[in-house]
Protein backbone atom coordinates (compact mmCIF):
# COMPACT_ATOMS: atom_id res chain seq x y z
CA UNK A 1 0.00 0.00 0.00
CA UNK A 2 1.17 3.53 -0.87
CA UNK A 3 0.85 5.64 2.11
CA UNK A 4 0.51 8.88 0.41
CA UNK A 5 -2.37 7.24 -1.09
CA UNK A 6 -5.00 7.57 2.25
CA UNK A 7 -4.68 11.65 2.89
CA UNK A 8 -7.85 12.23 1.90
CA UNK A 9 -9.16 9.29 3.04
CA UNK A 10 -7.37 10.46 6.92
CA UNK A 11 -8.72 13.91 6.57
CA UNK A 12 -12.45 12.03 5.85
CA UNK A 13 -11.86 9.89 9.26
CA UNK A 14 -10.55 13.29 11.06
CA UNK A 15 -14.23 14.42 10.94
CA UNK A 16 -15.88 10.84 11.52
CA UNK A 17 -13.82 10.75 14.57
CA UNK A 18 -15.41 13.96 16.08
CA UNK A 19 -18.72 12.52 15.70
CA UNK A 20 -18.13 9.27 17.92
CA UNK A 21 -19.63 9.30 21.01
CA UNK A 22 -17.71 10.47 23.47
CA UNK A 23 -17.98 9.38 27.29
CA UNK A 24 -20.44 11.73 28.58
CA UNK A 25 -23.10 10.47 25.64
CA UNK A 26 -22.72 7.18 26.71
CA UNK A 27 -23.26 8.30 30.43
CA UNK A 28 -26.28 10.14 29.74
CA UNK A 29 -27.54 6.72 28.23
CA UNK A 30 -26.48 4.83 31.11
CA UNK A 31 -28.37 7.10 33.74
CA UNK A 32 -31.52 7.09 31.34
CA UNK A 33 -34.61 5.82 32.92
CA UNK A 34 -35.52 3.70 29.92
CA UNK A 35 -34.99 2.29 26.29
CA UNK A 36 -37.39 4.98 25.16
CA UNK A 37 -35.25 7.48 26.56
CA UNK A 38 -31.92 6.47 25.25
CA UNK A 39 -33.37 6.44 21.40
CA UNK A 40 -33.81 9.77 21.98
CA UNK A 41 -30.99 10.66 23.19
CA UNK A 42 -29.20 8.56 20.14
CA UNK A 43 -31.89 10.59 17.86
CA UNK A 44 -29.21 13.82 18.15
CA UNK A 45 -26.00 11.60 17.30
CA UNK A 46 -25.18 10.60 13.81
CA UNK A 47 -27.78 7.84 14.87
CA UNK A 48 -30.75 9.74 14.01
CA UNK A 49 -31.23 8.58 10.40
CA UNK A 50 -31.29 5.14 11.89
CA UNK A 51 -33.23 5.57 15.15
CA UNK A 52 -36.40 6.77 12.19
CA UNK A 53 -35.73 3.73 10.42
CA UNK A 54 -36.68 1.75 13.73
CA UNK A 55 -40.36 1.21 14.01
CA UNK A 56 -40.31 0.63 18.45
CA UNK A 57 -37.18 0.40 21.04
CA UNK A 58 -37.63 -3.12 21.11
CA UNK A 59 -35.82 -3.17 17.65
CA UNK A 60 -32.72 -1.53 18.92
CA UNK A 61 -31.01 -4.32 16.19
CA UNK A 62 -32.25 -2.44 12.97
CA UNK A 63 -30.83 0.67 14.25
CA UNK A 64 -27.04 -0.95 15.18
CA UNK A 65 -26.86 -3.00 12.19
CA UNK A 66 -28.30 -0.43 10.05
CA UNK A 67 -25.47 2.18 11.27
CA UNK A 68 -22.77 -0.32 10.83
CA UNK A 69 -23.74 -1.06 7.13
CA UNK A 70 -23.83 2.94 6.80
CA UNK A 71 -20.37 2.96 8.32
CA UNK A 72 -18.81 0.22 6.18
CA UNK A 73 -20.56 1.79 3.05
CA UNK A 74 -18.81 5.23 3.88
CA UNK A 75 -15.34 3.98 4.96
CA UNK A 76 -14.82 1.58 1.32
CA UNK A 77 -16.30 5.11 -0.37
CA UNK A 78 -12.90 7.31 1.49
CA UNK A 79 -10.41 4.06 1.29
CA UNK A 80 -8.16 3.48 -1.80
CA UNK A 81 -7.68 -0.35 -1.17
CA UNK A 82 -10.63 -2.47 0.19
CA UNK A 83 -8.21 -4.55 2.25
CA UNK A 84 -8.19 -2.42 5.04
CA UNK A 85 -12.07 -2.59 5.13
CA UNK A 86 -12.53 -6.32 4.43
CA UNK A 87 -10.11 -6.79 7.29
CA UNK A 88 -12.93 -5.93 9.95
CA UNK A 89 -16.08 -7.57 7.28
CA UNK A 90 -14.58 -10.55 7.04
CA UNK A 91 -16.39 -11.91 9.94
CA UNK A 92 -19.18 -11.22 8.73
CA UNK A 93 -18.90 -13.22 5.50
CA UNK A 94 -18.28 -16.16 7.93
CA UNK A 95 -21.33 -15.45 10.15
CA UNK A 96 -23.25 -15.52 6.76
CA UNK A 97 -21.30 -18.85 5.98
CA UNK A 98 -22.38 -20.90 8.81
CA UNK A 99 -25.78 -19.56 8.81
CA UNK A 100 -26.22 -20.95 5.53
CA UNK A 101 -24.74 -24.19 6.30
CA UNK A 102 -26.84 -24.93 9.51
CA UNK A 103 -30.16 -23.47 7.69
CA UNK A 104 -29.50 -26.36 5.10
CA UNK A 105 -28.88 -28.79 7.81
CA UNK A 106 -31.62 -27.90 10.11
CA UNK A 107 -34.11 -27.08 7.52
CA UNK A 108 -35.02 -24.09 9.04
CA UNK A 109 -35.51 -20.40 7.65
CA UNK A 110 -32.60 -18.15 9.58
CA UNK A 111 -32.71 -14.90 7.04
CA UNK A 112 -33.22 -12.78 9.36
CA UNK A 113 -29.55 -13.10 11.22
CA UNK A 114 -27.79 -13.14 8.06
CA UNK A 115 -25.80 -10.12 7.72
CA UNK A 116 -25.14 -7.19 4.89
CA UNK A 117 -22.14 -6.36 5.98
CA UNK A 118 -19.16 -8.29 3.92
CA UNK A 119 -16.59 -8.49 1.56
CA UNK A 120 -18.25 -10.55 -1.09
CA UNK A 121 -21.76 -10.61 -2.77
CA UNK A 122 -23.16 -13.32 -0.54
CA UNK A 123 -26.83 -13.53 -1.90
CA UNK A 124 -24.64 -14.92 -5.44
CA UNK A 125 -23.06 -17.18 -3.20
CA UNK A 126 -26.11 -18.23 -1.31
CA UNK A 127 -28.16 -18.71 -4.47
CA UNK A 128 -25.72 -20.83 -5.94
CA UNK A 129 -24.95 -23.27 -2.93
CA UNK A 130 -28.80 -23.65 -2.81
CA UNK A 131 -28.79 -25.00 -6.33
CA UNK A 132 -25.66 -27.39 -5.78
CA UNK A 133 -23.81 -24.81 -8.36
CA UNK A 134 -20.57 -25.44 -7.06
CA UNK A 135 -18.45 -25.55 -9.95
CA UNK A 136 -18.77 -21.49 -10.14
CA UNK A 137 -19.16 -20.54 -6.77
CA UNK A 138 -16.44 -17.50 -5.57
CA UNK A 139 -14.65 -17.29 -3.88
CA UNK A 140 -13.16 -21.05 -3.94
CA UNK A 141 -11.82 -20.31 -0.74
CA UNK A 142 -14.74 -20.00 0.57
CA UNK A 143 -16.48 -23.01 -1.15
CA UNK A 144 -13.79 -25.27 -0.20
CA UNK A 145 -14.63 -24.05 3.43
CA UNK A 146 -18.12 -24.36 2.98
CA UNK A 147 -17.65 -27.71 1.05
CA UNK A 148 -14.99 -29.04 4.19
CA UNK A 149 -17.63 -28.12 6.86
CA UNK A 150 -20.64 -30.52 5.22
CA UNK A 151 -18.16 -33.04 4.34
CA UNK A 152 -17.19 -33.06 7.80
CA UNK A 153 -20.45 -33.15 9.87
CA UNK A 154 -21.63 -36.31 7.47
CA UNK A 155 -18.85 -37.95 8.73
CA UNK A 156 -19.15 -36.90 12.63
CA UNK A 157 -22.76 -35.39 12.54
CA UNK A 158 -21.00 -32.92 15.40
CA UNK A 159 -22.70 -29.55 14.93
CA UNK A 160 -20.42 -27.79 17.36
CA UNK A 161 -17.88 -28.64 14.58
CA UNK A 162 -19.18 -26.41 11.94
CA UNK A 163 -18.34 -23.25 14.49
CA UNK A 164 -14.91 -24.61 15.46
CA UNK A 165 -13.73 -25.64 11.54
CA UNK A 166 -14.93 -22.29 9.98
CA UNK A 167 -13.63 -20.11 13.00
CA UNK A 168 -10.55 -21.73 12.20
CA UNK A 169 -10.81 -20.92 8.20
CA UNK A 170 -11.66 -17.29 9.36
CA UNK A 171 -8.80 -16.57 11.71
CA UNK A 172 -6.65 -18.58 8.67
CA UNK A 173 -7.96 -15.45 6.21
CA UNK A 174 -7.38 -12.78 8.78
CA UNK A 175 -3.97 -13.72 9.27
CA UNK A 176 -3.11 -13.89 5.61
CA UNK A 177 -4.76 -10.41 4.54
CA UNK A 178 -3.17 -8.86 7.44
CA UNK A 179 0.27 -10.34 6.79
CA UNK A 180 -0.28 -9.26 2.78
CA UNK A 181 -0.55 -5.95 3.67
CA UNK A 182 2.47 -5.55 5.33
CA UNK A 183 1.36 -2.79 7.83
CA UNK A 184 2.38 -3.82 11.16
CA UNK A 185 -1.01 -2.69 13.24
CA UNK A 186 -2.88 -5.10 11.17
CA UNK A 187 -0.79 -7.81 11.62
CA UNK A 188 -0.55 -7.52 15.97
CA UNK A 189 -4.62 -6.50 15.96
CA UNK A 190 -4.84 -10.03 14.32
CA UNK A 191 -2.04 -11.69 16.03
CA UNK A 192 -3.43 -10.19 19.49
CA UNK A 193 -7.34 -11.04 18.81
CA UNK A 194 -5.80 -15.03 18.31
CA UNK A 195 -4.08 -14.88 21.50
CA UNK A 196 -7.20 -13.67 22.91
CA UNK A 197 -9.48 -16.23 21.11
CA UNK A 198 -7.20 -18.89 22.36
CA UNK A 199 -6.77 -17.81 25.84
CA UNK A 200 -10.88 -17.27 26.46
CA UNK A 201 -11.02 -21.24 24.40
CA UNK A 202 -8.69 -22.74 26.55
CA UNK A 203 -10.42 -21.21 29.57
CA UNK A 204 -14.04 -22.51 28.11
CA UNK A 205 -12.76 -26.19 27.27
CA UNK A 206 -11.42 -26.24 30.73
CA UNK A 207 -14.94 -26.00 32.23
CA UNK A 208 -16.13 -28.43 29.50
CA UNK A 209 -13.89 -30.78 31.06
CA UNK A 210 -12.55 -31.53 27.17
CA UNK A 211 -9.54 -33.46 26.43
CA UNK A 212 -6.25 -32.47 24.60
CA UNK A 213 -6.92 -33.60 21.38
CA UNK A 214 -10.45 -31.08 21.22
CA UNK A 215 -7.86 -28.47 22.52
CA UNK A 216 -6.01 -29.30 19.34
CA UNK A 217 -8.61 -28.89 16.86
CA UNK A 218 -9.79 -25.66 18.70
CA UNK A 219 -6.58 -23.80 19.58
CA UNK A 220 -5.61 -21.39 16.47
CA UNK A 221 -2.32 -20.73 15.00
CA UNK A 222 -0.73 -17.63 13.81
CA UNK A 223 -0.71 -15.87 17.62
CA UNK A 224 2.49 -13.83 19.03
CA UNK A 225 2.45 -17.04 21.93
CA UNK A 226 2.93 -20.70 19.86
CA UNK A 227 0.16 -22.92 19.64
CA UNK A 228 2.02 -25.78 21.14
CA UNK A 229 2.38 -22.90 24.27
CA UNK A 230 -1.19 -22.62 24.47
CA UNK A 231 -1.76 -26.65 24.51
CA UNK A 232 0.41 -26.67 27.48
CA UNK A 233 -2.44 -25.14 29.57
CA UNK A 234 -4.19 -28.17 29.10
CA UNK A 235 -3.58 -29.14 32.81
CA UNK A 236 -2.88 -25.53 34.13
CA UNK A 237 -4.94 -23.83 36.49
CA UNK A 238 -6.22 -20.37 35.77
CA UNK A 239 -3.98 -18.75 38.04
CA UNK A 240 -0.84 -21.14 36.52
CA UNK A 241 -2.26 -19.01 33.34
CA UNK A 242 -1.51 -16.15 34.38
CA UNK A 243 1.96 -16.99 35.65
CA UNK A 244 2.93 -18.49 31.94
CA UNK A 245 1.90 -15.79 29.84
CA UNK A 246 3.10 -13.02 32.14
CA UNK A 247 6.00 -12.42 29.69
CA UNK A 248 3.48 -12.01 26.53
CA UNK A 249 2.45 -9.10 24.52
CA UNK A 250 -0.55 -8.62 25.88
CA UNK A 251 0.36 -9.66 29.60
CA UNK A 252 -1.10 -7.09 31.80
CA UNK A 253 -4.91 -6.99 30.29
CA UNK A 254 -4.82 -11.19 30.18
CA UNK A 255 -3.54 -10.84 33.93
CA UNK A 256 -6.82 -8.65 34.57
CA UNK A 257 -9.21 -10.56 32.57
CA UNK A 258 -8.08 -13.58 33.92
CA UNK A 259 -8.10 -12.22 37.33
CA UNK A 260 -11.54 -11.31 36.52
CA UNK A 261 -12.94 -13.97 35.20
CA UNK A 262 -11.50 -15.89 38.44
CA UNK A 263 -13.76 -13.36 40.35
CA UNK A 264 -16.93 -13.57 38.38
CA UNK A 265 -16.98 -17.37 36.56
CA UNK A 266 -17.94 -14.98 33.59
CA UNK A 267 -15.85 -15.32 30.20
CA UNK A 268 -17.77 -11.73 29.67
CA UNK A 269 -15.46 -10.29 31.97
CA UNK A 270 -12.66 -11.80 30.39
CA UNK A 271 -13.72 -10.76 27.04
CA UNK A 272 -14.21 -6.91 28.16
CA UNK A 273 -10.39 -6.59 29.01
CA UNK A 274 -9.48 -8.02 25.31
CA UNK A 275 -11.72 -5.18 23.86
CA UNK A 276 -10.17 -2.80 25.71
CA UNK A 277 -6.71 -3.88 24.66
CA UNK A 278 -7.64 -3.50 21.29
CA UNK A 279 -8.92 -0.57 21.33
CA UNK A 280 -5.91 0.84 23.14
CA UNK A 281 -4.05 -0.82 20.52
CA UNK A 282 -5.36 0.68 17.78
CA UNK A 283 -5.26 4.28 19.38
CA UNK A 284 -1.55 4.52 17.81
CA UNK A 285 -3.44 5.86 14.37
CA UNK A 286 -4.35 8.86 16.33
CA UNK A 287 -0.66 10.10 15.31
CA UNK A 288 -0.86 8.66 11.74
CA UNK A 289 -1.39 11.27 9.10
CA UNK A 290 -0.57 9.58 6.17
CA UNK A 291 -1.40 5.69 6.10
CA UNK A 292 -4.17 3.19 5.91
CA UNK A 293 -4.20 3.12 10.08
CA UNK A 294 -7.03 5.33 10.72
CA UNK A 295 -9.51 4.22 8.96
CA UNK A 296 -9.07 0.59 9.80
CA UNK A 297 -9.07 1.88 13.29
CA UNK A 298 -11.84 3.86 13.08
CA UNK A 299 -13.94 0.94 11.90
CA UNK A 300 -12.53 -0.84 15.14
CA UNK A 301 -13.48 1.97 17.24
CA UNK A 302 -17.18 2.03 15.43
CA UNK A 303 -17.88 -1.11 15.85
CA UNK A 304 -16.94 -1.06 20.24
CA UNK A 305 -19.28 1.90 19.88
CA UNK A 306 -22.11 0.00 18.71
CA UNK A 307 -21.29 -3.11 21.08
CA UNK A 308 -21.53 -0.51 24.08
CA UNK A 309 -24.83 0.41 22.86
CA UNK A 310 -26.21 -3.36 22.49
CA UNK A 311 -24.93 -3.82 25.99
CA UNK A 312 -26.51 -0.29 27.68
CA UNK A 313 -29.81 -1.04 25.41
CA UNK A 314 -30.29 -5.06 26.61
CA UNK A 315 -29.21 -4.17 29.98
CA UNK A 316 -32.20 -1.09 29.97
CA UNK A 317 -34.82 -3.72 28.61
CA UNK A 318 -33.54 -5.99 31.74
CA UNK A 319 -33.84 -3.08 34.23
CA UNK A 320 -30.59 -3.76 34.84
CA UNK A 321 -28.75 -0.73 37.24
CA UNK A 322 -26.75 2.17 35.70
CA UNK A 323 -23.87 1.11 38.20
CA UNK A 324 -24.12 -3.03 36.88
CA UNK A 325 -24.22 -1.19 33.09
CA UNK A 326 -20.88 0.79 33.96
CA UNK A 327 -19.29 -2.33 35.06
CA UNK A 328 -19.70 -4.05 31.42
CA UNK A 329 -18.84 -0.86 29.02
CA UNK A 330 -15.52 -0.72 26.83
CA UNK A 331 -13.10 1.62 26.94
CA UNK A 332 -14.05 4.57 23.72
CA UNK A 333 -11.94 5.72 21.07
CA UNK A 334 -11.80 9.07 22.04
Amino acid sequence: MDRMDFIQGVTRVRVLENKLLDRAAIEKMVEARDLEEVFRTLGDTEYASAVTQAGKPEEYEVILHTELERVYRLVREISPDSLVVDLMALKYDFHNLKVMIKERLMGKDLSAIYSRVGTIDFEKFKTQFNAGEYRDMEPVSYKEAVLSVLKDFEEKKDPQRIDILMDRYYFEHLHKMAKDSGISLFQDHVKDLIDFTNVSSAIRLKKQDKELKFFEEVILENGHIEKDTMLSTVNDSVETMINRFRNSRISKELSKGLEDYLETGRLSSFEKHMDNYLMNLNKSSKSVTFGPEPLFSYLVAKEMEIKILRIIMVSKMNNISPDAIRERLRDLYV
